[in-house]
């Protein structure tokens, strides 16, 4: 936090043309989320294939303040994140008990160039994760947790810089590393870097097709992550994203941090 502060109080010392300054972030983030990585803002759900498993996302991150360089070619925003990602058991009569939950909150500060030959951006986070077990995991007849695996703590509190490039409209590329400063447990790596891609096209004056991957490396399992589908709406504003996706990696679930998963699937998202 102290360091987004300072970031933001930088700014104040340098002398700009007349259409500078700060003013309230309106419109799409500046950054755009990752569609491959799975740490992002998200209100959708995934239904997974091979396991009977759904994932739900409920969340939203929100650019609260801009400052604008040389009009709008150079901006600079601070934003928040708060969102979960939440692991159902599919059961009869339409059941999804709650298996696990994962909690993730923190600031941002985004910058973005708009230069004569693409766009170069940034977003550095700030940003906390817990993760719990709730009553879908736990097996009340009986009285014991589901699986043979008990609660156990699981937190980090990191730094997260990713750098993309858009040389076109359609196109983007990008790559980024995470330090972890505080983690529970104590024996997982503190460095992860990830890089990855975007594409998309115009089918239709109100839909695009789209796909995205993106390779980290955990110091554990590498992780892989694709995402195939269609948008409806502008692809860099509102809209709805149908797509099929592909994880293999160790769990994105902190309760399961040392356990390796990989399915197939197919979800929606609603982009705000």
């Amino acid at each position: 936090m102290k360091i987004i502060v300072f970031l933001l109080l930088s700014l104040l010392s340098f002398t700009y043309p007349a259409e500078s300054g700060f003013s309230s972030a309106s419109g799409p983030l500046l950054f755009k989320p990752l569609s491959a990585n799975t740490f992002e803002p998200r209100m959708g759900l995934i239904w997974h294939a091979n396991n009977n498993r759904l994932r739900l996302d409920i969340g939203n991150s929100v650019d609260m303040v801009q400052y604008t360089i040389e009009g709008q070619k150079k901006r600079l925003t601070l934003g928040s994140d708060f969102f979960t990602y939440t692991q159902l058991r599919g059961e009869k009569n339409f059941h999804f008990p709650v298996d696990a939950v994962d909690y993730l909150f923190g600031f941002n500060v985004n910058y973005s160039d708009s230069m004569q030959n693409g766009i170069l951006s940034s977003r550095l986070r700030l940003s906390h994760i817990s993760a719990h077990f709730v009553d879908g995991h736990f097996d009340g007849t009986a009285g014991r947790w589901k699986d043979a695996i008990n609660p156990r703590v699981y937190s980090r509190e990191f730094f997260d810089l990713a750098v993309s490039y858009e040389p076109e409209q359609s196109f983007r590329f990008y790559v980024g590393t995470l330090y972890l400063w505080h983690l529970d447990p104590t024996t997982l790596p503190k460095f992860l870097a990830y890089a990855g891609s975007e594409v998309h096209l115009d089918l239709t004056a109100a839909v695009q097709g789209y796909a995205a991957y993106q390779f980290t490396a955990t110091g554990l399992r590498p992780r892989h992550e694709f995402q195939a589908g269609t948008k409806i709406g502008n692809w860099s504003g509102r809209g709805t994203k149908l797509f099929f996706t592909y994880y293999s990696g160790n769990s994105i679930h902190g309760e399961y941090y040392d356990r390796n998963d990989e399915y197939s699937g197919v979800g929606f998202n609603i982009d705000f």
